[in-house]
């Protein structure tokens, strides 16, 4: 015995719209700034070297206008208390002199002879922050000078001008750079300042008295032009990146926003076009873009009205077989009618009242073909008028136990009137339905109960009737066109038609045509205690008249 492996049931997929994936397509934009940082971050690395030549250029032009200059460096530092001897203070003015004639800006440069002896200093290592931009007006500058300018000012680290630029002792003591310049070897070292909170670069290069180290030029320059010049690169990467981006994506997003707005247009109109069984309600209003919406828009509306033209003949296919049929069936009809008026042999009588059976039954099945296709183009020309539900249905009661006195009724109805707007034909044509369809499955000798109840806005109009429950698979069915659960044997009680009767499962279908007609519906169930079926419409009640 082989067991069945139930499929397994496939994982939900998440749904995105069209603008959501144009929005993660357009995070690509995200990608920019981080090849910008690595391109600004290789730029800063290229500064800082041309800024490390620069210093020691510096240091190297000081040393070489001190060198072979050894009575500058060649005195006594010592004092008399107060100030120098004037043969030093001249040296010592005439180093300046020359510092301050190679120095930059940004640059601090000072002498040292071989006994580590601060001669002279010129510069300082701080310099003035950049004055802000002015605001010239308009509203980029605003922009930038409001939002953007705080925003970068919390992203990047602003180099510190309130540092500490002393002279560290050690340096003079056992600086690496000194030490290597003075025993005649030029060198640079970057150190942070006594402080921490700043980068100097510091060049020192020997001053020669001939073939003999007299003294060494140390040149300093803090990082932080390079770091302003970072900054303000990383600024103006952002700024661009940023408004690229919120361009970007604001085209991204207005353009899949008026893709998914002429999606939503073709989807309404397709839902609209085609009522739930498939019938056509309205023309498809098509697209006139050149693009593929558009072909797609004007493919669907070609599509609908050769449906609406196959619906049209569909329904009117019943029309026209029964017009063509009608006329063989009546030569067949006449045919046999002109046979029993002669002597024929005994034996055939038997052929000819079969024959006979089955012209009639052509025409019912014709009749009923035709019924369901007559009261949808009676409907649409049938005018309403304000009536008594109860009243029909009490009357129609009352002819069904005339008309059928082997069944048995049972009516209820509500003490109050229960008014709505529609045919009162149209709802005993209904009634007449559900009680033919009752009395077809009821159980005999069981009654065929009527019950007529209103709630709130609504009445309800239930036939029921004891006998086989219905299959569950055909619940949402029954009321389709050409839809029956009726067993081709004869009915219970043998009474209500004639055996062998054709069902074609048009009865409740042309039931819910008249409820929806009337604004309402109609559902079938079983008994609660699975006894029989119960079918129930629903139908609202007329707002009581203005007064």
């Amino acid at each position: 015995m082989q067991t069945k492996v139930a499929p397994l049931a496939e994982a939900p997929r998440a749904r995105l719209s069209i603008r959501a994936k144009v929005v993660l397509v357009s995070l690509v934009l995200a990608a920019i700034p981080f090849v910008g940082y690595g391109y600004v971050r290789e730029m800063e690395n290229i500064l800082r070297a041309a800024q490390e030549q620069r210093v020691i250029a510096t240091a190297r032009a000081v040393a070489t206008a001190l060198h072979d200059r050894p009575r500058l460096l060649e005195f006594s530092a010592e004092d008399d208390g107060s100030r120098r001897r004037p043969a030093a203070r001249a040296a010592t003015q005439e180093i300046e002199q020359i510092l301050v004639g190679l120095r930059r800006t940004s640059s601090r440069i000072f002498v040292i002879d071989q006994q580590r002896r601060l001669l002279a200093v010129a510069g300082s290592l701080r310099q003035e922050p950049p004055a802000e931009p002015a605001d010239t007006g308009g509203a980029w500058n605003w922009v930038q000078s409001r939002l953007l300018r705080p925003l970068w000012a919390l992203l990047l680290e602003r180099p510190p001008e309130d540092f500490d630029d002393a002279i560290p002792e050690e340096l003079l003591s056992g600086g690496k750079e000194v030490d290597a310049a003075l025993s005649g070897v030029p060198a640079s070292r970057w150190r942070p300042t006594p402080d921490a909170r700043a980068v100097v670069l510091g060049a020192a290069h020997p001053i020669w008295s001939g073939t003999e180290v007299i003294g060494a030029v140390v040149a300093e320059e803090t990082t932080n032009s390079v770091l302003t010049l970072r900054n303000r690169v990383f600024e103006q990467l952002l700024t661009v990146t940023l408004a690229v981006f919120v361009l970007g994506a604001g085209t991204l997003f207005v353009f899949a926003s008026r893709l998914s707005g002429r999606l939503r247009r073709l989807r309404d109109e397709a839902e609209q076009a085609i009522d739930v069984r498939g019938r056509v309600q309205r023309g498809f209003r098509a697209s006139g873009d050149s693009d593929e919406i558009g072909d797609l828009s004007r493919s669907f509306a070609t599509a609908v009205d050769r449906l609406a033209e196959y619906n049209e003949y569909l329904e009117r296919m019943a029309d026209r077989l029964s017009h063509e049929l009608r006329t063989p069936i009546a030569v067949v009809s006449s045919s046999l009618d002109n046979l029993r008026t002669r002597a024929i042999p005994s034996d055939a009588q038997v052929y000819i009242a079969r024959a006979e059976e089955g012209v009639r039954r052509l025409n019912a099945v014709l009749t009923r073909m035709s019924e369901a296709t007559r009261l949808e183009q009676t409907l649409r020309t049938t005018e309403r008028e304000r009536f008594d539900l109860g009243r029909v249905v009490s009357g129609c009661v009352a002819g069904y136990t005339a008309a059928f006195p082997q069944s048995r009724f049972e009516l209820r109805l509500p003490e109050r009137r229960i008014e709505i707007d529609g045919s009162p034909d149209l709802v005993a044509q209904l009634l007449d339905k559900l009680v033919d369809n009752a009395r077809d499955f009821a159980t005999p000798g069981e009654p065929v109960e009527i019950a007529l109840d209103a709630e709130g806005g609504t009445a309800r109009l239930s036939v029921s009737n004891a006998g086989p429950p219905l299959p569950a698979a055909m619940a949402d069915r029954l009321f389709e066109s050409m839809v029956s659960v009726r067993s081709p044997g004869a009915k219970p009680d043998g009474q209500a038609k004639p055996k062998g009767e054709p069902h074609l499962g048009l009865g409740l279908f042309i039931v819910r045509l008249i409820a929806e007609f009337h604004g309402g519906s109609a559902r079938a169930r079983n008994r609660e205690n699975g006894s029989g079926v119960t079918i129930e419409v629903t139908l609202p009640v007329a707002a009581p008249p203005a007064g």
